[in-house]
């Protein structure tokens, strides 16, 4: 039996091979596309399940409540926080980890790297795959240090790096290593930093003023709990648990009301921004949807074609055969093209994904024999597709009566019926590509415009130096470095603070609040800033004027200490506020803001007070999802840890100043590697994902369209052939030759027109959304639906125009010559 099914299969493809060729074409591009974007999805939701046992792993989040609310989730918590959880809970097993940047020293040669500072029970927490050492024993000794692959590479060629020593100076103090392990080098699916780990020590933490202070975010604790049931028992404790340790330093009581602690899944992180899992979810449906129009379009050019077939099946049924057996046939045969055409749509997948992955900056790969293996989602598509787009033709065909079939002088096709379910297939279709259209023009501007957009500060000729940062650089060395710097030909000027584009993590959150006020305030940010910050960033001023050093209030002694982080000082001081603050303090108008006094609470509840002198625009520095934080500037010269430097320039090529700023940093910092960059380059990790997205989302599109088009062209193909005769009476009784064009291209383009009732709202609703995911966001208005409505009629038109033509051009003598 299955060897006449094939054989009728293989008969089938080469008799009408234009409808077998747009059969599995269409199949195979919805396949291919399918595919691809499964691949990005498979990685987006894939981080971190590399690591062993990756399901154990639970990060303690911390969670801003009440007045704090607008800071938000981060993944960050208390310096002590595991410390007190084995106080209140013994059998936890966990361990810290805090990133500091850091220099290695290798002879002469001085590099930037990441350390990882954890504690000796990291190991057991993250069982991470080892090359060489003792699990045991690692990081059992202050001095031990665990490398990656590349990185022993890096810094000992091929000599076993074990037992060797290197010179790290992190934290402001050096220090000297001895490798004890080597690690596996992570995949690209993480968001970890293994490459230097060092132990956390007694030492450490005590040069750390507020390691212990709740509300301060020193670094990430992870705990290793064996089941979710665990995980949920621990979560229902923490507010307590909060209440109890915290008390001391979240007032009023109680405690879980200003700050709660959440115990979330290691492999939750990459993508438990709402945003972001949104976006993986329209990504995976654009791939679920394009495999919904290839099954569609096999639907169409199946039923359209199966009065081609109705002779046989009447045969068949003569013979003997039943409705069952003919409906298995048919499955059997849409089971059969469904699997070449996957065959077909894996081979464009291969071909395609070298290509794809250097437009877009991707890393997907394909896997055939591993646990993600790529054959099983290809052989579920095949399944899926065969039986939900098979059963309807086989149907449709196996009900045929052979009398009326055999003794009619007409081949069946479904009759209105039929033609009502496929014109109502090609407005799905169409409705499909239309909003996949619509979307990937709104996503393509949004991006562009935010590469553009008005961030507050000109980001034309903007230098940012990272390594300004680095905790071995003393007050005065900073301060030796700007003045180097202005001092270069083409520097316009050169500032510092605690924050620069793409550099917001240094920023401490105060409630603030007008006199008077019976709130407890406002969360705020608060930016120290070195003379001339507003010039060099090209602040614009609405109110008021600039802090500068020519007024003695402005330069009063900061809330600020040198570790970075806010601490009260009874001195009054002239602060700069911007309009998002301004509006939060509820001032009505910038006038009105000049000259009056703003409360800050220090730790212990007292206020303090500032003069508001100035009132800027907003200034965003950060990525363009976040709105804008409502911020307060202060003044110092005095010298703190967590300054970026900005370096306006003018009339100069950046590579070449760069050159010359990093000479100056050779010479006055020797010890520190130099990290500057262009602001575009400092903010270009902000676009990159949206730049991935936007790409993917124009393949889809691209290629929905395309799908949609060859079931058009088959449908066109199918229905002028049908209508010959018809169309040579029309001519016989007078009609021209743009009368039939007309008539057909209008009957061919009506579904096309009728699916922009159904993907005008679905692309509005969607669009809406996603924009709102933006502080700053282009107009959603009718030109994107307006242009892809044209467009796809164009393209629509093109596809039929040909055949419609050449079938009105046709002379009537040769269609009703046999009549």
């Amino acid at each position: 039996m299955w060897t006449h099914t094939l054989l009728t299969f293989y008969r089938s493809l080469t008799r009408h091979r234009l409808y077998s060729a747009l059969n599995v074409l269409g199949l195979s591009i919805g396949v291919a596309v399918f595919l691809v974007l499964w691949l990005d999805v498979r990685f987006e939701t894939s981080f971190e399940r590399w690591i062993p046992n990756a399901g154990s792993i639970y990060v303690v989040r911390t969670v801003w409540q009440g007045p704090y609310a607008s800071s938000g989730a981060n993944n960050a918590s208390m310096g002590g926080t595991l410390d007190e959880l084995h106080e209140d809970y013994p059998q936890l097993v966990g361990t810290r980890i805090r990133g500091e940047g850091g220099t290695v020293r290798q002879g002469a040669e001085v590099t930037a790297e990441r350390i990882n500072i954890v504690d000796p029970s990291f190991f057991q927490t993250f069982e991470l795959p080892l090359v060489t050492g003792d699990r045991a024993s690692l990081l059992s000794a202050p001095d031990d240090l665990v490398l990656t692959e590349t990185k022993a590479k890096r810094y000992f060629g091929g000599a076993n790096p074990v037992g060797q020593r290197l010179d790290i100076v992190f934290m402001g103090a050096p220090h000297s290593y001895r490798v004890t392990g080597v690690i596996k080098d992570p995949p690209r699916n993480t968001d970890l930093n293994f490459d230097f780990l060092v132990p956390l020590t007694p030492q450490m933490e005590a040069a750390q003023p507020y390691w212990r202070s709740w509300g301060d975010e020193e670094l990430m604790t992870v705990l290793r709990l064996d089941t979710p049931q665990a995980a949920a028992a621990l979560n229902a404790n923490l507010d307590r648990f909060v209440d109890r340790h915290g008390a001391r330093d979240l007032t009023p009581p109680p405690a879980h009301k200003q700050l709660t602690l959440r115990a979330a899944p290691l492999t939750s992180l990459h993508l438990i921004d709402p945003k972001d899992a949104a976006v993986a979810a329209a990504i995976g449906a654009v791939g679920l949807l394009t495999l919904l129009l290839a099954g569609v379009n096999y639907v169409n050019l199946a039923t359209a074609r199966a009065g081609l077939r109705a002779r046989e099946v009447a045969l068949r049924k003569v013979m003997g055969a039943t409705a069952p057996t003919l409906i298995v046939q048919f499955m059997g045969e849409a089971l059969a093209t469904t699997f070449l055409a996957s065959l077909i749509g894996l081979a464009f997948c291969e071909l395609a994904l070298p290509l794809i992955n250097a437009a877009g900056g991707l890393a997907l790969t394909i896997n055939y024999l591993q646990s993600d293996s790529i054959l099983i989602p290809v052989l579920i598509a095949a399944v899926v597709v065969a039986l939900g787009a098979g059963v309807y033709p086989a149907l449709v065909l196996s009900r045929f009566q052979p009398a009326a079939v055999l003794a009619s002088a007409r081949t069946p096709g479904g009759g209105r019926s039929g033609g009502r379910v496929r014109e109502a297939l090609v407005l799905v279709q169409f409705a499909i590509a239309i909003a996949f259209t619509i979307a990937t023009s709104v996503i393509v501007s949004q991006t562009d415009y935010l590469r553009s957009a008005d961030l507050g500060f000109n980001r034309d000729g903007l230098i940012v130096v990272r390594s300004f940062d680095d905790s071995a650089i003393t007050g005065a060395q900073r301060d030796t470095l700007l003045d180097a710097w202005r001092a270069l030909p083409g520097i316009a000027g050169a500032t510092s603070a605690t924050v620069a584009p793409g550099v917001t993590n240094t920023v401490d959150t105060e409630l603030t609040k007008r006199p008077g006020a019976q709130t407890s305030g406002v969360s705020i940010d608060y930016v120290a800033i070195k003379p001339d910050f507003f010039r060099t960033y090209g602040a614009r001023l609405i109110a008021g004027r600039f802090l500068d050093l020519a007024h003695g209030g402005d330069n009063a002694p900061l809330p600020i200490s040198p570790s970075g982080r806010f601490d009260p000082h009874p001195a009054t001081r002239n602060v700069v506020v911007d309009f998002a603050a301004l509006r939060l303090l509820g001032f009505q108008g910038p006038a009105e803001a000049l000259g009056k006094q703003v409360m800050t609470a220090d730790n212990a509840g007292a206020l303090l007070p500032s003069t508001v002198v100035g009132v800027i625009d907003n200034i965003s520095f950060q990525a363009p999802h976040t709105p804008t934080p409502p911020t307060i500037y202060d003044l110092t010269t005095s010298d703190f840890n967590a300054q970026v430097a900005g370096v306006r320039y003018t009339n100069s090529a950046p590579d070449q100043l760069m050159s010359r700023m990093e000479a100056d940093w050779r010479r006055i910092v020797p010890t520190v590697p130099f990290r500057g960059k262009t602001v575009e380059d400092s903010l270009q990790r902000y676009y990159q994902a949206d730049d991935q997205h936007g790409r993917l989302f124009v393949i889809g599109a691209i290629l929905a369209v395309l799908i949609g088009c060859v079931g058009l062209y088959g449908l066109a193909s199918f229905n002028t052939a049908r209508r010959v005769r018809e169309i040579g009476i029309r001519k016989t009784l007078g009609a021209s030759t743009q009368d039939i064009l007309r008539l057909l291209v209008t009957q061919f383009l009506r579904p096309v027109l009728l699916a922009n009732v159904i993907a005008w709202p679905l692309a509005w609703v969607a669009m809406r959304g996603w924009l709102s995911t933006f502080d700053q966001k282009i107009s959603l208005g009718p030109a994107y639906f307006l242009g892809a409505t044209a467009l796809t009629l164009l393209i629509a038109v093109g596809t039929v125009a040909g055949q419609a033509f050449a079938v009105a051009r046709s002379e009537p003598a040769k269609a009703l010559r046999h009549e």
